[in-house]
């Protein structure tokens, strides 16, 4: 007989780790059914708890484990977006230093993460409850703003290097046309 354990919560996970020894010792398979989280921020430590778990006994099994880990990956690359690049671009204000042109370039990269982990959520969650899906939307929308937003500063910034390359009676004569 398979024992069904619910998951509601990143504490729900830590209760079934200090009772996976207890649990263990039993020959009764278990199926470990991730319902919920309370937040997208805790995703890797939850996804860091639960896969020795699973992993470990041959059986356990959660079938959310996979979409965990593609969230605990999102969680990763906005936790990256939040503490490293946007500080960084802070700290520049607003001039195109070499700090704040690295930092687009990471946003730019952080874009595209985004959307390869949107496609492997997608094909987590199955074409069923695809359409269903608010997360890969907003995830789609935050990585094209990303994406546009660094390319047009990226784009701004080489063409005021050109225009600065250029001798100024060049500069000077194009400006009156």
């Amino acid at each position: 007989m398979t024992k069904l354990y619910k998951i509601h919560s990143h504490a729900h996970i830590q209760a079934l780790q200090a009772r996976a020894n207890e649990l263990g010792h039993s020959n009764k398979s278990m199926l470990v059914n991730l319902v919920s989280l309370e937040s997208v921020r805790i995703a890797r430590e939850s996804y860091a708890l639960l896969r020795p778990l699973i992993k470990e006994s041959w059986i356990w099994a959660c079938p959310e484990l996979e979409i965990l880990l593609v969230v605990a990956g999102l969680s990763l690359e906005i936790q990256k977006l939040e503490h490293d690049v946007l500080p960084q671009l802070m700290v520049q204000e607003a001039k195109l230093e070499r700090g704040a042109l690295e930092a687009l370039l990471l946003m730019k990269n952080s874009a595209i993460t985004l959307l390869d982990l949107r496609k492997c959520f997608i094909l987590a969650l199955g074409v069923l409850l695809a359409d269903e899906d608010l997360v890969s939307a907003r995830v789609k929308k935050l990585s094209i703003m990303l994406k546009d937003t660094a390319d047009d500063v990226l784009n701004v910034h080489r063409w005021l290097r050109l225009q600065l390359a250029r001798p100024p009676w060049i500069r000077h004569q194009r400006s009156q046309f």
